[in-house]
Parts: C-alpha cells; structure tokens; sequence
C-alpha cells in the first residue's frame, strides 16, 4: 500500500512538472536562468517518461527501479543547477523532497 501511494505522489507530481516544464512560459524562464535553456524539452520528456515509469513498476519493479532512481539523479542534478546560480535553499526544498521520494521508491521497487 505505501509503495502504491508513494508512486502516486511521484507520478503526479512528475507528470505535472513534466507538462509545465514542456508548455508553460515560467519554466522557459528558468532555464534560461539556469543557462541551460535547450535541455528544457528532454528534461520535461524525461519527467514525464520517469512518472510513466513508476507506474508501471507497480507491475514491473526492476523498471520502477530504474525509473525511480533516473528521477533521483535528475533531482540531484537540478540540486547542483540550483547550488550553482545561487538559488535561496528554501527554493531547493522539492527538488530535495522528490529526491528523497524517488529514493525511497527505487529501494521499494528493489526489495519486491
């Protein structure tokens, strides 16, 4: 059950961010800020394919797995992005929270 909720909360959230962050004009803003605004489109695909992921690890655990622990390190990295132009911590707080989620999730998906 508390994978199942887990995964609920990661995909949608994820397929959220994907969506924005492919269609809407504030994330267009961001990554320029970040100066890295050509890597807007496959970050957003990759939000959106790693919450398709998790999903079907409820089915499939090794690819819920892999998905989990590919939206671990793309948080990470948008830590480092954030470290890196100065960004106020309190602006690093989801990036840490779904970090952390996806962890826990990869760890769940594994010990099925």
């Amino acid at each position: 059950m508390l994978l199942v909720i887990l995964v609920a909360m990661s995909a949608a959230a994820f397929l959220f961010y994907g969506v924005e962050t492919l269609f809407a004009g504030r994330p267009r803003l961001e990554f320029e800020r970040y100066g890295m605004p050509k890597l807007r489109v496959f970050v957003g695909s990759m939000q959106m394919l790693g919450a398709t992921g998790v999903v079907i690890g409820i089915i499939h655990p090794s690819l819920g797995a892999v998905a989990a622990a590919g939206l671990t390190i793309m948080m990470l990295l948008g830590l480092a992005v954030r470290f890196r132009v100065h960004d106020a911590p309190l602006l690093m707080i989801p990036a840490t929270t779904f970090a952390l989620l996806n962890a826990t999730l990869m760890f769940l998906f594994v010990a099925q």
